[in-house]
């Protein structure tokens, strides 16, 4: 893939350092706001899409044994982690208090979408030091700026389209910022995850893919009797990590050292 087809389609390269959102008082809805101010995609309901526009295949980690080993103790320690955990005092790194200004106008999306109670499962960073297979997938791209987190959707939960906000974690080149998935389990039928018009399903283990993250309108679901974990990897891209990305297509195989 080419990073730089992402880079070009962001509105902002840079925003002022005390940037808080200016202008979201405006709106009910999250959804909205970011997608009138921020977002480069073109809303188009009826345009086809594929892989390769709004996110891309990057091939496959050979995953080390030790993942499926911890896979009943993740599922079972997301629980602990939900949305309103997720939006508590403290929980947003560079907002005065640790709160986001945009709180009302996520859970007025959250409640609109039909969705009133908990939705998402998360285990967060702090729980997976234990797990050096995931450390080590995260590092593997030379990123800056590094969160992982690994997200568990249970049968009947989904999170609505929404287009995530990351400039205020590298609001200088807020450009650089990308989020990643990497799958911990093979699909099945029922789940789903959609990207602008373009419906993923039939992942396998291993599998990994980079989407536009500050333009791509985005959506899950998961309407099977399984759960399903991924890996979600945020961050800044470098130099370095540009030149990995460049090298990567939806053949490559990719292997790390414990």
């Amino acid at each position: 893939m080419e990073p730089k087809d992402y880079e070009a389609r962001a509105k902002y390269k840079s925003l002022p350092l005390d940037f808080q959102y200016q202008g979201a008082e405006k709106y009910k809805s999250n959804f909205d706001y970011v997608r009138e101010n921020f977002s480069s995609y073109h809303f188009d309901k009826w345009k086809k899409e594929d892989e390769g526009e709004w996110y891309h295949q990057l091939g496959r980690f050979e995953l080390d044994p030790s993942i499926d080993e911890m896979l009943p103790w993740l599922i079972e320690k997301s629980k602990d982690v939900g949305w309103n955990d997720l939006s508590k005092i403290g929980a947003h790194p560079g907002f005065p208090g640790g709160v986001s200004p945009l709180h009302a106008q996520e859970e007025h999306d959250r409640i609109a979408s039909g969705v009133e109670t908990d939705f998402v499962q998360m285990v967060p960073e702090p729980d997976m030091v234990n797990i050096p297979a995931l450390q080590k997938m995260g590092e593997y791209w030379k990123f800056k700026r590094l969160r992982t987190r690994v997200h568990v959707q249970f049968p009947g939960q989904l999170f609505s389209t929404h287009v995530d906000k990351l400039w205020h974690r590298n609001p200088l080149a807020p450009h650089k910022m990308c989020r990643m998935v990497i799958f911990l389990q093979d699909y099945e039928p029922g789940q789903v995850m959609i990207y602008g018009n373009a419906v993923l399903t039939q992942w396998r283990k291993g599998d990994v893919h980079i989407f536009d993250t500050l333009n791509v309108p985005h959506s899950t679901a998961n309407m099977s009797y399984s759960p399903r974990a991924v890996m979600i990897i945020t961050a800044a891209r470098t130099d370095e990590s540009d030149e990995i990305l460049r090298a990567c297509n939806k053949d490559s195989i990719h292997r790390i050292t414990l």
